[in-house]
């Protein structure tokens, strides 16, 4: 059997904004599937503005399709080629209409779908998981934890200010720190915690200068899912840019949604 990595550059159409996207798949041809067959699917939610989608096909879409698993990335509205202005609100909602596409794929099993987020994706990642029964297990990577507090840290607009250099994001000509403050109310990992029963994968690093290692147990300890995990890596920053730590982490998610996604035992 030979897999090949197959690259699909997608267009997700939201009400008049268009998200651009990049969907992995595995070829995978062989005499028993005449070249055609349905994969498991990882999806990637984005910090901010987090890696583009070009940019994962080094990062994490290989990893996904050697184990035969497809994976799809996208920028958020409002970032990078994406259409529109970035809300907190928007990329949290999004995410649905993402997904109700993807189903349709006939290479994507619609019954074995993994959502993965970083950073500020990570937070997103994990309340959506929270109300999408398509989800079957949820991993996130130096997640924000509770988003509540990122906007009272004295350096948010400095930081909004540098995510819009070189039109990397665009925002509404609005008051973004009271906008985000009232918007992350209603997304917060660290106040939804206690409603997570799903297979769950927390990895971070104990250099992350962004946000402290205690408040990544934190939020692990208020999930209730039976089948949680947590891994702090030794030595690894927010971004885990020491190419060792990436690798061991990589691996380590890839590991999580092969052993949770390939063992359903369902068709679509």
């Amino acid at each position: 059997m030979v897999i090949n990595v197959e690259k699909r550059i997608i267009n997700i159409n939201i009400r008049t904004e268009v998200l651009h996207s990049i969907l992995y798949l595995p070829e995978t041809k062989d005499s028993q599937t005449n070249g055609s067959r349905s994969f498991p699917l990882v999806i990637r939610i984005n910090g901010m503005p987090g890696k583009s989608p070009e940019d994962d096909e080094k990062r994490f879409a290989h990893y996904f399709t050697d184990k035969n698993i497809a994976y799809f990335t996208y920028d958020h509205q409002g970032v990078r080629e994406s259409s529109g202005v970035f809300t907190y609100y928007d990329a949290q909602g999004n995410i649905e209409r993402v997904i109700d596409q993807l189903v349709h794929y006939p290479e994507i099993n619609p019954l074995k779908i993994g959502l993965f987020g970083e950073s500020f994706g990570g937070a997103m990642a994990f309340c959506h998981a929270l109300r999408d029964n398509r989800i079957r297990c949820l991993a996130i990577r130096s997640p924000v934890f509770n988003t509540e507090v990122v906007p009272k840290n004295p350096l948010f607009k400095f930081f909004i200010k540098a995510l819009t250099k070189n039109n990397k994001m665009r925002f509404a000509v609005i008051d973004f720190k009271e906008a985000y403050a009232e918007q992350t109310k209603q997304y917060n990992p660290n106040e939804l915690a206690g409603k997570l029963i799903k297979p769950f994968y927390l990895i971070a690093g104990n250099k992350d200068v962004l946000f402290p290692e205690k408040g990544f147990h934190q939020l692990f300890n208020k999930v209730k899912s039976e089948d949680k995990k947590i891994e702090i890596i030794d030595g690894a920053n927010h971004n885990f840019t020491n190419k060792e730590h990436f690798n061991v982490m990589c691996e380590k998610l890839v590991d999580f949604f092969e052993t949770r996604l390939l063992s359903i035992n369902v068709i679509p």
